[in-house]
């Protein structure tokens, strides 16, 4: 009872600090039309940026900046509106990211809404009856990124933190786009043509490094904290970074449309060669590798063709490789989280996240 109680009040305090997260992202978007008169430019790119970045989400990035810089900080008092807006930084970095990950695979659906560069072909009416959405989208999202800078610079710390820490964000946006660039050319090779390795490499540079260890890393670095500690949370960051992604991976393949706010065709449609899918056709014997290709290499792709994926990936033993490699990512991270020489409120809440983000069971039946 003693225990629901704490990890009760661990989910309160994280939704609190969402909430802040939240205030913050809409505060610091109505400084900026007021700093650079957005609206005056086009009403267009405002109100669909604005819609785009206060969707419904996790907020793990900027929850997880907060988390560590709590858990370090040696200031007695210190700005909350000021941490949240530089935490917002790193949410502003993510959706820059997402709007042109949308662009690049063509994705119709975000958060269960239409991407950017679909409201501004919607939204924008040219006389030549051109279609110009993805061409804005990529520049509004080059200006979120802009404005993650400004904003991550909110915070009332030492110049040479903020330096760091500035460091670290611009450090995990070139990564990233290295992660980005070694997807695309993955996406055109053969599944022959990759390794296990391959694609752990990308989901460090895609998701591990600025989903986790990123924030982790630029919290802490803002409070001050040593080096070694540093080191394990950055250790901390990707283990629980790549075994998010293996979850992610389970969720767009097993999941429903309801669940994962994207239709459950998406991954499947773009052929994408995830842990899941390598190691079901690394495990099929011969002629099963043949009906595997057949149905993934198909350019259409129907719901019968993903209940047949799905069975290969069971029957090959991919899905239970795919899920210890997860449970042994995650252990490791927790390993190290219990290690850290943070105030103990927030590593406890920190190993919450964890497990929230990539749990060893799944809400769904394979």
């Amino acid at each position: 009872m003693r225990k629901k109680a704490f990890y009760d009040n661990i989910s309160h305090v994280i939704n609190t600090y969402i909430k802040k997260i939240n205030s913050a992202l809409r505060d610091f978007l109505t400084d900026t039309n007021r700093r650079y008169s957005l609206r005056l430019i086009s009403d267009a790119l405002l109100l669909a940026s604005k819609d785009f970045i206060l969707r419904k989400g996790k907020r793990v990035r900027p929850l997880l900046f907060v988390l560590s810089y709590k858990g370090y900080t040696g200031r007695k008092s210190y700005s909350d509106k000021r941490l949240f807006t530089s935490a917002a930084a790193i949410e502003l970095l993510h959706d820059f990211m997402l709007i042109h990950d949308d662009v690049i695979d063509n994705s119709s659906l975000r958060r269960g809404k239409p991407t950017l560069h679909k409201i501004f072909d919607r939204s924008i009416r040219l006389p030549d009856k051109a279609l110009i959405g993805e061409s804005l989208a990529i520049v509004a999202g080059d200006i979120l990124f802009a404005l993650a800078i400004e904003s991550l610079l909110s915070i009332n710390e030492s110049m040479n933190r903020k330096e760091n820490a500035l460091r670290n964000l611009v450090q995990t946006a070139a990564y990233t786009g290295a992660g980005e660039f070694i997807d695309v050319v993955f996406g055109h090779r053969t599944i022959d043509q990759l390794s296990e390795q391959d694609i752990f490499l990308a989901y460090t540079l895609k998701t591990a490094k600025y989903t986790f260890e990123c924030p982790l890393l630029m919290g802490a670095i803002l409070a001050g904290t040593p080096d070694q500690e540093l080191k394990k949370l950055s250790q901390l960051g990707l283990a629980a970074g790549q075994a998010f992604q293996i979850y992610d991976d389970f969720l767009n393949l097993f999941a429903s449309k309801k669940t994962i706010g994207k239709p459950i065709l998406t991954d499947l449609t773009e052929s994408k060669k995830t842990l899941l899918v390598f190691k079901a056709y690394k495990n099929s014997g011969r002629n099963e590798k043949k009906r595997f290709r057949k149905i993934f290499e198909k350019k259409t792709k129907t719901l019968s063709d993903l209940d047949a994926l799905r069975r290969i990936v069971i029957k090959s033993g991919s899905y239970d490789y795919c899920l210890k490699k997860m449970s042994s990512l995650q252990e490791k991270a927790t390993r190290l989280c219990n290690s850290l020489k943070m105030k103990k409120a927030y590593k406890k809440a920190l190993e919450y996240v964890i497990f929230k983000l990539s749990p060893s069971s799944m809400p769904f039946n394979p």
